[in-house]
């Protein structure tokens, strides 16, 4: 067994045994106002098709998932199956060296309950409802799949976790949906470091993040807990886009970047700068980009500006022109680096690997209002997948969020639409409390302190240890609180600390920073 496969069974052992109490609860169903196909539970339908899906049937009884496929979901919204055909195993089989024929396979008992159950969404999810990033809910392993496409706008494919491309969408079952697919979605056992060692298309890159020490970043193993585990967000270029810009090595990339320094590892580094820029700060997929024109974190010592409120998502616009199309009479200018859209939405351990054809140098852009609502937080950020309330006791637990004076604080994210909060999210405290916020890093310049909250407690803000504003009595429903005006002078972190006067309940939405234009 590969060393991928060992990780990932030391990974969902705790998960499988929560499940199975979990699932343990499920009632079969009975039938229901269906049609005659619809009245079948998703392994009726595979049981009754064995000579497309025999195979995964049997992975499915090995598995021990053949009882919740036949059951109701206990949570009440069902399962989506993404089901592999007998052809897409034996493929899958083929282009694997762990297994050397289905029996052998069939053995590794632990590896095939994650491999069914990572085939399984916790929720019924029609084609409609894709959308181009992550699943609504996660698999039964605890992972998330993303939605990627590709082909032209006349033939559009829909391809699972950017390998296995839906054949038949949308089959209709009493507990949920099945979608066949033509490959075995494999379960995510590599960090981004790792997927870029084992694509040489994309060497340049690899070996400049080996060189700037910058690999590190993605270093999975240092992480005791899974929660801890560094989220973040590659920008890269292939070896073609390097080579069409005249770089065909990282020798020409050095050039490039850093001739006439050669302490690569060094922050203020070209190489290193360069290299850093392409990597954001989060876990983002392409849909939450979507509607948006904000800057965003990089590692480097300025963020990436990506504007995603027209039809495409621009990255870096004005910087540099790329390419100059005529058509006719008419003329347009790719005046921003753009994303491979059918290439991206790359799911790995620590985040999301997106593609751009074009070389992205380094850019300070225009200082934009910034909104934080704690998804800094490794815990919350977590959290933010699975709707539900977390209740947090300890501070420790926590790396940017801490607080003192009350047992616990709790983070709220609902499954419904809430009308007064952003995100449907928020945290909430009660009692006297001090709690502090450790704010992402963001351009210089002159900004509004604003938070949006409500509650009945009576509050002060404090912002890198000064008191701003004046006392605030949050009166009830939610509202936008103008704090003060704050001045940053550095690309860096900040603190934000609120202390109750008057003892009470906070909800807390968000901060936001708005930008003063007269600065």
């Amino acid at each position: 067994m590969n060393n991928y496969i060992l990780k990932y069974h030391l990974k969902i052992s705790l998960f499988l045994i929560l499940a199975t109490m979990f699932l343990a609860c499920e009632t079969e169903f009975t039938g229901g106002a269906f049609f005659e196909e619809e009245s079948k539970s998703i392994i009726e339908y595979i049981k009754s098709n064995e000579d497309s899906y025999s195979r995964f049937y049997e992975l499915i009884k090995i598995g021990e998932l053949e009882s919740t496929l036949k059951a109701y979901n206990p949570t009440g919204s069902n399962y989506t199956l993404f089901l592999p055909t007998n052809e897409a195993i034996d493929k899958f089989l083929q282009n694997n060296q762990s297994y050397d024929d289905f029996q052998d396979l069939a053995m590794d008992i632990d590896y095939v309950k994650s491999l069914v159950r990572f085939h399984t969404v916790n929720m019924a999810i029609e084609k409609k409802d894709f959308y181009f990033g992550a699943l609504p809910d996660t698999t039964l392993s605890g992972e998330i799949l993303s939605v990627g496409y590709s082909g032209s706008i006349d033939s559009t494919i829909v391809k699972i976790n950017n390998n296995a491309s839906i054949i038949q969408a949308d089959i209709r079952m009493a507990n949920g949906y099945i979608h066949t697919i033509d490959e075995v979605l494999e379960p995510v056992v590599w960090s981004s470091y790792e997927w870029l060692k084992l694509h040489s298309d994309y060497s340049i890159f690899m070996q400049a993040l080996e060189i700037t020490g910058l690999k590190d970043t993605f270093k999975i193993e240092e992480y005791e807990e899974e929660t801890k585990f560094p989220a973040n967000t590659l920008l890269i270029e292939s070896n073609e886009i390097f080579g069409k810009n005249g770089i065909f090595s990282i020798d020409d990339l050095i050039d490039n970047s850093s001739p006439d320094q050669s302490n690569y590892t060094s922050y203020s580094n070209g190489l290193y700068q360069f290299v850093a820029y392409h990597i954001m700060e989060r876990k983002r997929f392409l849909l939450d980009f979507e509607g948006k024109s904000i800057n965003y974190n990089t590692y480097a010592s300025s963020p990436i500006s990506i504007d995603a409120t027209g039809l495409d998502i621009k990255i870096n616009t004005g910087v540099n022109i790329f390419e100059t199309i005529i058509n006719n009479n008419d003329t347009s200018v790719i005046n921003f680096v753009r994303i491979d859209y059918n290439a991206s939405n790359v799911i790995t351990e620590n985040g999301a690997i997106h593609f751009i054809t074009d070389v992205m140098e380094p850019f300070t852009p225009t200082r934009k209002s910034k909104i934080f609502e704690f998804y800094e937080e490794p815990l919350i950020s977590a959290a933010q997948e699975s709707p539900g309330s977390y209740k947090f006791d300890d501070p420790e637990t926590l790396e940017v969020i801490n607080w003192q004076g009350v047992e616990e604080i709790k983070y709220v994210k609902s499954s419904s639409n809430l009308t007064d909060v952003s995100n449907n999210d928020y945290l909430n405290i009660d009692g006297a409390f001090k709690v502090s916020y450790q704010i992402p890093k963001f351009l210089p310049g002159r900004y509004m302190l604003r938070i949006r909250a409500k509650g009945n407690a009576f509050i002060q803000i404090f912002f890198d240890g000064k008191r701003i504003g004046g006392n605030i009595d949050l009166g009830g429903g939610m509202n936008n609180y103008n704090i003060g005006q704050v001045n940053i002078n550095d690309y860096e972190k900040h603190l934000l600390e609120i202390n109750t006067l008057i003892p009470g309940t906070f909800t807390w939405d968000y901060v936001e920073f708005g930008t003063i234009t007269n600065y």
